[in-house]
């Protein structure tokens, strides 16, 4: 009966309730036509085929291994859909026995709000595809406590559970900072179970927590989240008795990568061999123009990201034309390289180059890279913060920003100065220095200052606002050219393509 319940709440939030979403606002932060798009920014999953699918199997056997373990255990009982998961996960992580609707409204109202808008975009990727899940292909039950074959029945890609526990995460980083290294790693781990219970692989849990981060930058465009975010602060400083005007968010550092990732892999782990696969699998396309790309993208600057992002958004950014969008990328820049320059020494891993003893495709730079870690990217943490920050500035260009901020991570493992795994770490690494940031008042101003400037550069062309939800429908039209939206009946081109 209680597994029967809970096949009921599966079918609701990972379905129609993204569907409920668009007409009730006061439950999600993001409408459900306005959400970033998973499929066109993350590359498609790693079938049978794919040379990817390697460390799919390699995970699987890891997660299997630990399921008569405490931390499987943890996996089975953290199965669960609905917030009720994540109210015991991040009640737990703030040294609270739960987070109760009665009497902690106002976190139980980010909590269930930020949970419905990661929940729902992977449940908006999720109708697009189909991929079989591990316990289906393995011709295993389900395993986990509150699993049923009602899994069997639908996609694995991406995870709904990695998706809505990794937004919760964020936000809830970035309401309380003095406890965000904590919180983090339960969210991480939170999407560590599905690979776990065999309900996902672990390319699904990856693509989930790209897709909550996501989700949860697009919902900074909706000042109500930050409106929660002081309502739970203040409700939590009460809860644990603080004196007023107690602020969480002075002292607290940039997260510590060390402290809610995993290690980086090495030549003794089980995984060693599926990172030197993908490496000689992308070697090839150095000789691409896809290559040329990677090679002239090293640049690791300020300078680049402009030219990255600017042609993201269509806009020649500079500090002279584009003064406060060019001031918060300068600040990404200088966090980003803080963040991955201290992590780098903490958990040192030899390059790619460096480790199997030939050139890399940028020659130039291999003699001053060549002493330092792998892991962390410094390149994808500078190229993926920076598109989740931009994604609030420019909404109306997310998936393609999306796109070149995962472009240029990957970037590193076509060009040899980085391992596939040290790559989708540091990608988690980013989304959590964004939720720091945005904790940081100066850090707010200029975010707003940005978004004032975008909006001034394309008045008259669309109407996205800082406070709005609604989408711009400047590059959605219909057949004669005129202005349309992703709800007009008929043909419509999004993005030059039919619909």
């Amino acid at each position: 009966m209680k597994k029967n319940l809970w096949m009921l709440a599966a079918i609701l939030f990972c379905g129609t309730a993204s569907v409920l979403a668009q007409t009730a606002d006061d439950t999600v932060y993001v409408f459900k036509k306005d959400q970033p798009d998973v499929i066109y920014f993350v590359p498609a999953f790693a079938d049978s085929t794919s040379l990817d699918f390697m460390d799919d199997m390699l995970q699987w056997e890891w997660g299997k291994k630990q399921r008569l373990t405490p931390r499987g255990e943890k996996a089975s009982r953290e199965s669960m859909w609905d917030h009720q998961a994540m109210r015991k996960v991040l009640g737990e992580a703030l040294g609270l026995d739960s987070i109760a609707d009665e009497t902690m409204p106002a976190l139980s109202r980010l909590l269930v709000k930020t949970y419905n808008t990661g929940n729902q975009n992977a449940g908006l990727a999720k109708d697009q595809g189909w991929r079989t899940r591990p316990l289906k292909m393995m011709n295993e039950e389900p395993w986990g406590q509150y699993d049923t074959d009602f899994l069997r029945t639908k996609s694995s890609y991406p995870s709904c559970h990695t998706a809505f526990g990794w937004a919760t995460a964020l936000a809830f980083a970035e309401m309380w900072p003095a406890l965000q290294d904590t919180i983090l790693r339960r969210g991480f781990e939170f999407g560590e179970n599905r690979v776990i219970t065999g309900a996902h692989w672990q390319t699904d849990v990856y693509a989930g927590y790209h897709s909550g981060a996501a989700a949860i930058a697009r919902a900074h465009t909706n000042t109500e989240l930050h409106k929660d975010i002081l309502a739970a602060r203040a409700e939590y400083a009460r809860l644990k008795g603080l004196p007023e005007g107690y602020d969480p968010v002075e002292g607290a550092d940039v997260p510590h990568g060390e402290k809610f990732l995993n290690n980086p892999v090495d030549t003794a782990s089980y995984r060693y061999i599926s990172d030197v696969t993908r490496y000689w699998a992308a070697k090839p396309v150095r000789y691409t123009p896809r290559g040329d790309q990677a090679a002239h993208e090293a640049e690791y600057s300020v300078k680049m990201m402009y030219e990255v992002f600017g042609q993201a958004i269509e806009q020649k950014l500079s500090p002279e034309t584009t003064p406060a969008i060019c001031a918060l990328i300068d600040l990404v820049l200088d966090k980003a390289s803080e963040t991955a320059d201290r992590l780098k020494p903490l958990r040192f891993r030899k390059r790619p180059f460096v480790q199997l003893n030939e050139p890399s495709f940028v020659a130039g730079d291999e003699e001053k890279e060549r002493g330092k870690s792998s892991f962390p990217s410094g390149h994808t943490n500078l190229g993926w913060t920076t598109a989740l920050m931009m994604v609030e500035v420019a909404p109306d260009h997310q998936d393609e920003i999306l796109r070149r901020g995962y472009q240029y991570g990957y970037n590193r493992l076509i060009v040899g100065y980085h391992w596939a795994t040290d790559i989708e770490a540091t990608r988690m690494l980013s989304s959590a220095l964004v939720a720091r940031l945005h904790a940081d008042p100066q850090v707010q101003q200029l975010i707003a200052n940005a978004v004032a400037e975008y909006n001034q550069l394309v008045t008259g062309i669309n109407s996205v606002t800082h406070t709005e939800t609604t989408s711009a429908s400047s590059r959605i039209y219909r057949l004669d050219g005129t202005p349309a939206d992703i709800t007009t009946n008929g043909i419509v081109i999004v993005k030059g393509k039919k619909f």
